[in-house]
């Protein structure tokens, strides 16, 4: 009698087990609807999707690519259809902040750091005789390439240009999304543009254009790109918009074990292949890689700088304070709960 009344409670407590897994597994996935740009800058949120990190966190992520992404997700992230946005650092973004809707800048998504110039002056083979880019000069009347005004390319033409002994204002600047960048210049419709890898590793690799110089020479240390949060989503799910940091962290941080110290490279590079245009591995070892910060930090001197150069150029109308703009909090939270990062020994 013993035994039976004890294989009836192990049953029982089986059950009540099995009930309570079942429960766990069926709990629904949180959508999240990220918007973002087929640069390798977005490597975080590609490795975050496709290792599975947001997937722990009960989020099922839906991913869009915008070939105009300084502009184009904006409009998304404001009306709520979008959650995550990730692209260039425009005008845009302060604007939107000013007139109420509450975008939240929240990390790093690109920096345009020492050895990472992921971002470079390119320019049509004609400007460049012999390949010598000695003889290169930005000059009055080039036409030159962004994906949208007010982005942060449009500050790093300033600078490129008091270099070359000229203003921004002699320059004729079109707006082109990133895939046809190269073969404007192939094709002479453009005379120079700032690209990003991948798309300059192509340009090269198809004798489309000649790289000049990576912006960290005009430019070090520039927050070229950066995460947003659209204020539907940090004000109706906070508790989501928390796990979506933590899944971008230890995204980040495998991108740095693999770029910084060659740890876990081909399974980052295969991901890589998969979300981006560079489907040739061997074009791997010729791109230069974005600095993505392994703890999601930015740099605010470099928004600040950035936001003022777009008060100048009229972008902008009112004044805005960056540092209510950027909200830390979200990846200083994540970094707790994960630790700092500890890079990975060989």
């Amino acid at each position: 009698m013993k035994k039976l009344l004890v294989g009836v409670l192990v049953l029982a407590l089986a059950g009540v087990l099995g009930m309570s897994l079942a429960t766990a597994q069926d709990k629904p996935m949180e959508k999240v609807m990220i918007g973002t740009s087929p640069a390798l800058s977005s490597a975080g949120i590609f490795i975050a999707i496709e290792k599975g990190y947001l997937a722990e966190e009960g989020i099922d992520a839906d991913a869009t690519t915008f070939h105009r992404s300084g502009g184009e997700l904006l409009p998304s992230l404001i009306k709520g259809d979008l959650d995550v946005g990730a692209g260039n650092v425009s005008a845009g973004i302060y604007n939107a902040f000013n007139d109420g809707h509450g975008l939240q800048i929240v990390a790093d998504k690109g920096r345009v750091a020492k050895d990472h110039g992921y971002l470079a002056l390119m320019s049509a083979n004609k400007h460049v005789p012999d390949g010598d880019i000695s003889k290169f000069k930005l000059q009055k009347g080039f036409k030159v390439s962004t994906t949208g005004p007010g982005v942060s390319q449009e500050v790093v033409y300033a600078k490129w240009a008091k270099h070359y002994g000229i203003d921004i204002e002699d320059l004729e600047i079109v707006n082109l999304p990133l895939p046809g960048v190269g073969a404007a210049l192939g094709t002479d419709q453009i005379d120079a543009s700032i690209m990003i890898e991948p798309f300059i590793a192509n340009s090269i690799e198809q004798d489309l254009a000649v790289k000049i110089a990576g912006d960290e020479e005009i430019y070090p240390d520039q927050q070229s790109a950066v995460i947003l949060f659209s204020p539907k989503f940090v004000a109706e799910r906070p508790a989501v918009a928390q796990k979506v940091a933590k899944a971008y962290v230890r995204a980040l941080r495998d991108y740095n074990d693999a770029f910084e110290y060659g740890v876990g490279k081909e399974e980052i590079i295969k991901i890589l292949m998969k979300y981006t245009s560079v489907k040739d591995r061997a074009a791997y070892d010729k791109i230069v890689p974005a600095f993505l910060h392994p703890d999601g930090a930015m740099n605010l001197e470099s928004l600040a700088e950035d936001v003022q150069f777009f008060r100048d150029r009229g972008y902008i109308k009112k004044p805005v304070d960056v540092s209510k703009v950027v909200n830390t909090t979200w990846i200083e939270n994540a970094v707790k709960e994960l630790g700092p990062y500890q890079p990975p020994k060989k």
